[in-house]
């Protein structure tokens, strides 16, 4: 049976290129070369996947450009950036410490930036700080202690100190790294709790 139908499409195929066109493969066993991917059922199913936003946030740009230069995570970065300063350039603690990453004078000049209240120059000092305490310490929370406290301390006692501002400063930090991570757009660290804290209902839509 399945010579004959050969058979007969090879006679068939023999008379012609119009013949050919015509031509029904599936008599002999099924799709020759397989059916055509419908390409507006993929794009559907590729559409209806789950997406987490992408990073939009204030000085992104220059935050990508600082943190790649060091190898750190831009989010990172910018989790440091909101908890600093929330995003304000001219921004000064009680302390003096200034910019967006709120460097203090001494360590900006160590760090080689000259103006600390230019973005840019600021971003890469903090950027470059921020790296010096994550390879010293190789560990997150103690790297965001020594930034917030000083590495010397942290190098003596082993661990986060038990201040309080420091101790929030390292939760702050990480909240608003994990929210950023969540597709959250927040711009201070007081908007990076999840979401029940604020008033949101976990698990439920946004």
């Amino acid at each position: 049976m399945v010579k004959s139908t050969l058979t007969a499409l090879l006679l068939t195929a023999a008379a012609g290129p119009a013949a050919c066109q015509s031509l029904d493969w599936t008599a002999a066993g099924g799709d020759l070369f397989g059916r055509t991917a419908d390409r507006s059922d993929s794009a559907a199913s590729a559409e209806a996947l789950p997406r987490v936003a992408p990073l939009s946030q204030p000085f992104q740009a220059e935050i990508a450009l600082a943190a790649d230069r060091h190898g750190l995570d831009e989010k990172l970065l910018h989790a440091v950036v909101m908890t600093e300063s929330a995003y304000h350039p001219g921004a000064v603690s009680p302390a003096g410490a200034g910019g967006l990453t709120q460097l203090m004078p001494g360590t900006a000049r160590e760090l080689g930036v000259t103006d600390r209240f230019d973005p840019v120059e600021n971003l890469r000092g903090g950027a470059d700080y921020l790296a010096r305490q994550i390879v010293r310490f190789g560990d997150l929370r103690l790297a965001l202690a020594a930034y917030n406290s000083g590495p010397s301390r942290v190098a003596r006692l082993g661990r986060v100190p038990d201040i309080a501002e420091t101790r929030a400063y390292v939760a702050a930090v990480i909240e608003c790294y994990l929210a950023l991570t969540a597709g959250r757009r927040p711009l201070d660290s007081r908007q990076c709790g999840p979401r029940s804290a604020q008033g949101g209902d976990a698990g439920g839509p946004p």
